[in-house]
Protein backbone atom coordinates (compact mmCIF):
# COMPACT_ATOMS: atom_id res chain seq x y z
CA UNK A 1 0.00 0.00 0.00
CA UNK A 2 1.56 3.17 -1.44
CA UNK A 3 1.83 5.96 1.46
CA UNK A 4 -0.97 8.60 2.25
CA UNK A 5 -1.06 11.90 0.66
CA UNK A 6 -1.31 15.25 2.07
CA UNK A 7 -4.66 15.81 0.60
CA UNK A 8 -5.74 12.78 2.83
CA UNK A 9 -4.97 14.34 5.87
CA UNK A 10 -6.14 17.68 4.65
CA UNK A 11 -9.91 16.58 4.05
CA UNK A 12 -10.27 15.46 7.18
CA UNK A 13 -8.27 18.20 9.41
CA UNK A 14 -11.65 20.64 9.57
CA UNK A 15 -13.57 17.59 11.11
CA UNK A 16 -11.21 16.34 13.44
CA UNK A 17 -10.70 20.03 15.18
CA UNK A 18 -13.98 20.56 14.93
CA UNK A 19 -14.19 17.34 17.25
CA UNK A 20 -12.26 18.42 19.33
CA UNK A 21 -13.28 21.78 20.24
CA UNK A 22 -16.70 20.40 20.78
CA UNK A 23 -15.42 17.76 23.28
CA UNK A 24 -13.25 20.44 24.67
CA UNK A 25 -16.13 23.20 25.69
CA UNK A 26 -18.39 20.15 26.54
CA UNK A 27 -15.81 18.95 28.86
CA UNK A 28 -15.29 22.77 30.38
CA UNK A 29 -19.09 22.75 31.10
CA UNK A 30 -18.59 19.70 32.98
CA UNK A 31 -15.52 20.47 35.07
CA UNK A 32 -16.94 23.50 35.75
CA UNK A 33 -20.15 21.38 37.85
CA UNK A 34 -18.33 20.67 40.97
CA UNK A 35 -21.69 18.82 42.03
CA UNK A 36 -20.72 15.99 39.66
CA UNK A 37 -17.33 15.43 41.30
CA UNK A 38 -18.79 15.01 45.14
CA UNK A 39 -20.87 11.97 45.96
CA UNK A 40 -21.67 11.49 49.78
CA UNK A 41 -23.49 8.98 52.34
CA UNK A 42 -25.45 10.49 55.44
CA UNK A 43 -26.87 7.90 58.36
CA UNK A 44 -29.26 8.70 61.00
CA UNK A 45 -29.27 6.67 64.16
CA UNK A 46 -31.90 7.95 65.89
CA UNK A 47 -30.80 7.03 69.98
CA UNK A 48 -34.55 6.18 71.04
CA UNK A 49 -34.77 2.21 70.62
CA UNK A 50 -38.63 2.84 69.84
CA UNK A 51 -37.53 4.95 67.01
CA UNK A 52 -35.66 2.65 65.08
CA UNK A 53 -37.75 2.51 62.33
CA UNK A 54 -36.94 6.20 61.57
CA UNK A 55 -32.72 5.36 60.62
CA UNK A 56 -32.10 5.98 57.33
CA UNK A 57 -29.15 6.58 54.88
CA UNK A 58 -28.89 8.99 52.62
CA UNK A 59 -26.40 9.01 49.69
CA UNK A 60 -25.53 10.68 46.53
CA UNK A 61 -23.67 8.36 44.10
CA UNK A 62 -20.19 9.99 43.00
CA UNK A 63 -20.79 11.19 39.12
CA UNK A 64 -16.97 11.20 37.47
CA UNK A 65 -13.70 12.19 38.39
CA UNK A 66 -11.80 15.07 37.22
CA UNK A 67 -8.75 11.76 35.61
CA UNK A 68 -11.80 10.26 33.74
CA UNK A 69 -12.84 13.21 32.32
CA UNK A 70 -9.19 14.42 31.23
CA UNK A 71 -8.67 10.87 29.71
CA UNK A 72 -12.11 10.64 27.72
CA UNK A 73 -10.50 13.89 26.09
CA UNK A 74 -7.24 12.44 25.00
CA UNK A 75 -8.31 10.33 21.68
CA UNK A 76 -10.01 13.22 19.81
CA UNK A 77 -7.77 15.65 20.91
CA UNK A 78 -4.90 13.24 19.87
CA UNK A 79 -6.11 12.65 16.91
CA UNK A 80 -6.83 16.19 15.65
CA UNK A 81 -3.25 17.38 17.04
CA UNK A 82 -1.76 14.55 14.98
CA UNK A 83 -3.44 15.50 12.19
CA UNK A 84 -1.97 18.96 12.00
CA UNK A 85 1.52 17.66 12.95
CA UNK A 86 1.20 15.35 9.60
CA UNK A 87 0.09 18.08 7.69
CA UNK A 88 2.81 20.66 8.83
CA UNK A 89 5.47 18.24 8.38
CA UNK A 90 4.80 17.86 5.14
CA UNK A 91 4.49 21.51 4.38
CA UNK A 92 7.81 22.60 5.63
CA UNK A 93 11.04 20.90 6.90
CA UNK A 94 11.77 23.18 9.74
CA UNK A 95 11.99 21.26 12.27
CA UNK A 96 12.61 21.45 16.13
CA UNK A 97 12.80 19.21 19.22
CA UNK A 98 10.16 19.98 22.07
CA UNK A 99 12.65 20.37 25.40
CA UNK A 100 11.92 20.81 28.47
CA UNK A 101 14.98 20.76 31.25
CA UNK A 102 16.61 18.87 29.06
CA UNK A 103 14.34 16.25 27.94
CA UNK A 104 12.86 15.88 24.82
CA UNK A 105 9.00 15.77 24.64
CA UNK A 106 8.82 15.72 20.81
CA UNK A 107 11.40 15.47 17.77
CA UNK A 108 11.63 17.34 14.92
CA UNK A 109 8.22 19.23 14.95
CA UNK A 110 7.32 21.93 12.35
CA UNK A 111 7.79 25.30 13.10
CA UNK A 112 4.41 25.76 11.65
CA UNK A 113 2.71 23.33 13.65
CA UNK A 114 4.83 25.13 16.73
CA UNK A 115 2.59 28.26 15.98
CA UNK A 116 -0.74 26.43 16.06
CA UNK A 117 0.26 24.44 18.91
CA UNK A 118 0.82 27.58 21.51
CA UNK A 119 -2.53 28.28 20.83
CA UNK A 120 -4.05 24.92 21.55
CA UNK A 121 -2.12 24.83 24.68
CA UNK A 122 -3.75 27.73 25.40
CA UNK A 123 -6.99 26.28 24.84
CA UNK A 124 -5.93 23.34 27.31
CA UNK A 125 -4.73 25.77 29.99
CA UNK A 126 -8.21 27.77 30.09
CA UNK A 127 -9.96 23.97 30.51
CA UNK A 128 -7.83 23.07 33.81
CA UNK A 129 -8.22 26.44 34.92
CA UNK A 130 -11.51 26.01 35.39
CA UNK A 131 -10.61 22.51 37.12
CA UNK A 132 -12.20 22.90 40.96
CA UNK A 133 -10.12 21.70 43.54
CA UNK A 134 -11.22 19.63 46.96
CA UNK A 135 -12.78 21.64 49.73
CA UNK A 136 -10.19 23.02 52.11
CA UNK A 137 -11.13 22.19 56.22
CA UNK A 138 -11.68 18.12 55.32
CA UNK A 139 -9.04 15.24 56.13
CA UNK A 140 -9.51 14.11 52.51
CA UNK A 141 -7.98 10.70 51.74
CA UNK A 142 -7.12 9.22 48.90
CA UNK A 143 -10.25 6.17 48.28
CA UNK A 144 -8.34 3.12 46.37
CA UNK A 145 -11.38 1.05 46.52
CA UNK A 146 -13.44 3.87 44.93
CA UNK A 147 -11.60 4.18 41.92
CA UNK A 148 -8.63 6.79 40.48
CA UNK A 149 -8.53 9.99 41.56
CA UNK A 150 -11.17 9.84 44.26
CA UNK A 151 -10.73 10.93 47.57
CA UNK A 152 -12.75 10.24 51.03
CA UNK A 153 -13.66 12.18 54.29
CA UNK A 154 -15.77 11.97 57.46
CA UNK A 155 -17.68 15.08 57.68
CA UNK A 156 -18.15 16.20 61.68
CA UNK A 157 -20.79 14.21 63.42
CA UNK A 158 -24.41 16.75 62.91
CA UNK A 159 -27.69 16.43 64.91
CA UNK A 160 -31.13 15.74 64.52
CA UNK A 161 -33.06 17.38 67.16
CA UNK A 162 -36.91 18.18 68.24
CA UNK A 163 -38.61 20.85 69.63
CA UNK A 164 -40.85 20.20 72.53
CA UNK A 165 -42.37 22.30 75.25
CA UNK A 166 -41.94 22.85 79.08
CA UNK A 167 -44.19 24.30 81.11
CA UNK A 168 -43.03 26.27 84.20
CA UNK A 169 -44.70 27.83 87.29
CA UNK A 170 -43.15 31.45 87.52
CA UNK A 171 -45.80 33.06 90.29
CA UNK A 172 -46.92 30.19 92.49
CA UNK A 173 -51.25 29.81 93.14
CA UNK A 174 -52.36 32.13 96.56
CA UNK A 175 -56.02 32.28 97.74
CA UNK A 176 -56.66 35.26 95.75
CA UNK A 177 -54.94 34.62 92.34
CA UNK A 178 -54.49 31.63 90.31
CA UNK A 179 -50.46 30.36 89.14
CA UNK A 180 -49.02 32.06 86.50
CA UNK A 181 -47.25 29.49 83.97
CA UNK A 182 -44.81 30.00 81.18
CA UNK A 183 -44.44 28.25 78.23
CA UNK A 184 -40.80 27.52 77.04
CA UNK A 185 -39.69 25.68 73.88
CA UNK A 186 -37.03 23.30 74.39
CA UNK A 187 -34.39 22.08 71.82
CA UNK A 188 -33.79 18.17 71.97
CA UNK A 189 -31.06 16.64 70.08
CA UNK A 190 -32.99 13.05 69.30
CA UNK A 191 -30.26 11.28 66.78
CA UNK A 192 -27.24 12.13 65.08
CA UNK A 193 -25.80 12.14 61.47
CA UNK A 194 -22.43 10.55 60.49
CA UNK A 195 -21.57 11.62 56.99
CA UNK A 196 -18.94 10.86 54.12
CA UNK A 197 -17.84 12.35 51.20
CA UNK A 198 -16.51 11.15 48.65
CA UNK A 199 -15.33 13.67 45.74
CA UNK A 200 -13.32 13.10 42.23
CA UNK A 201 -11.34 16.29 42.21
CA UNK A 202 -7.95 16.84 42.49
CA UNK A 203 -5.87 18.86 44.76
CA UNK A 204 -4.91 22.20 44.60
CA UNK A 205 -0.87 21.27 44.53
CA UNK A 206 -2.11 18.67 41.90
CA UNK A 207 -4.30 21.50 40.19
CA UNK A 208 -0.93 23.71 39.90
CA UNK A 209 1.43 21.19 38.99
CA UNK A 210 -0.33 20.48 35.80
CA UNK A 211 -1.07 23.89 35.03
CA UNK A 212 2.87 24.87 35.81
CA UNK A 213 3.64 21.86 33.39
CA UNK A 214 1.63 23.74 30.47
CA UNK A 215 3.08 26.95 31.32
CA UNK A 216 6.63 25.07 30.80
CA UNK A 217 5.45 22.99 27.62
CA UNK A 218 3.80 26.60 26.20
CA UNK A 219 7.46 28.26 26.73
CA UNK A 220 9.48 25.22 25.36
CA UNK A 221 7.01 24.87 22.24
CA UNK A 222 7.51 28.57 21.76
CA UNK A 223 11.26 28.20 22.11
CA UNK A 224 11.39 25.40 19.74
CA UNK A 225 9.55 27.62 17.06
CA UNK A 226 11.72 30.44 17.41
CA UNK A 227 14.98 27.52 16.42
CA UNK A 228 12.60 26.02 13.50
CA UNK A 229 13.53 27.15 9.92
CA UNK A 230 11.60 25.71 7.13
CA UNK A 231 4.76 15.44 -1.01
CA UNK A 232 4.26 12.24 0.44
CA UNK A 233 2.50 13.00 3.88
CA UNK A 234 4.67 12.79 6.22
CA UNK A 235 3.68 10.84 9.16
CA UNK A 236 3.66 11.73 12.68
CA UNK A 237 2.16 11.20 16.45
CA UNK A 238 2.15 13.79 19.02
CA UNK A 239 -1.44 14.10 21.14
CA UNK A 240 -0.47 11.62 23.59
CA UNK A 241 2.68 12.23 24.52
CA UNK A 242 1.84 15.55 25.03
CA UNK A 243 -1.61 15.46 26.93
CA UNK A 244 0.24 12.44 29.08
CA UNK A 245 3.18 14.89 29.65
CA UNK A 246 0.19 17.15 31.08
CA UNK A 247 -1.62 14.74 33.32
CA UNK A 248 1.88 13.30 34.46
Amino acid sequence: MGKAKLHEVLAVESTLGKAADKLIAESKATLNKENLFIGSQRDLTMFDAEQQHLNTTDSVKLTTTVDDNLDYLVGPISRYWDAVLQKDRTNQQAVADIEIDGTKIAENVPATFLLGLETKLGEIRKLYDNIHTLAPGHDWQLDAEAGKGVFKAEMPVTFKTEKDVEFRIVVEADEHHPAQIRELGRTNNVGKYDTIRWCGLLTPLEKAQRISRIDKLLLAVKQARQRANNTELVAGQIGKDLLNYING
